[in-house]
């Protein structure tokens, strides 16, 4: 009867020793440090975290590591992973070359006015136009005088990518807006691509981009 009793304590304690052995406090780090941690798509916070995961009542978990300038990376945790024996998991995220490259502008796919100081003729002005956009851009595609429309040939720059390869380009459009006051609209145009798919809008621009916005701000604008 007495060792009956104490199978029957064990049998009793089993479930409990079993529930805690399926729990695991794992550390959450990354590379870089300061990645935005999500489990299972919920907000975790910022790494270095550390974070509960009872594999007893899931046996999966999605951890995702995030971070501007940077490619998502996810780990998938299950009992089996090594993490849950080092109670340590460590998201590497690699750079994304083509946001390095490139920077935000208003004129982005998106027509920006320039009021041109009225001490320039539209000659001066054209011809400041062209001498910006030609050292900026390698050639034109479309030039006419009269209106002002400048289309130049795209810029194509290539990246790595988690995922293959990303092909960025930009083209540089403008046209006068407005003869009197006169008035200059122009526009970055950008697009992506990864590994040759359909091009489709990219809201960055080369940081060459933007010094040429820059400049023609400068050259052509009311001081």
């Amino acid at each position: 009867m007495k060792s009956l009793g104490l199978r029957a304590l064990a049998l009793a304690a089993f479930p409990i020793l079993a529930g805690c052995d399926s729990t695991r406090s794992i550390l959450i780090n990354s590379e870089p440090a300061g990645a935005f941690i999500q489990v299972d798509g919920q907000n975790a916070g910022n790494a270095p975290i550390t974070q509960t995961f009872d594999f007893g009542a899931k046996y999966t978990f999605v951890v995702t590591g995030s971070m501007t300038g940077y490619f998502t990376e996810e780990v998938v945790l299950t009992k089996k992973h090594p993490a849950v024996r080092t109670l340590e998991v460590k998201l590497v995220l690699q750079e994304d070359e083509a946001w390095k490259a490139t920077t935000t502008s208003e004129a982005t796919n998106a027509w920006l006015r320039i009021q041109v100081d009225p001490k320039l003729t539209s000659e001066q002005m054209w011809q400041k136009l062209i001498d910006a956009v030609t050292s900026a851009y390698s050639s034109l595609e479309q030039m006419d005088s009269s209106s002002g429309y400048i289309r130049s040939v795209a810029t194509v720059r290539k990246f790595r990518s988690p995922k293959g390869q990303i092909s960025v380009r930009t083209r540089f459009t403008g046209s006068i807006a407005q003869k009197e006051p006169l008035l200059y609209k122009l526009k970055i145009e950008a697009e992506v691509s990864t590994n040759g798919s359909d091009w489709s809008p990219y809201s960055r621009v080369f940081k060459e981009d933007e010094a040429l916005i820059e400049e023609l701000q400068s050259r052509l604008g009311t001081k």
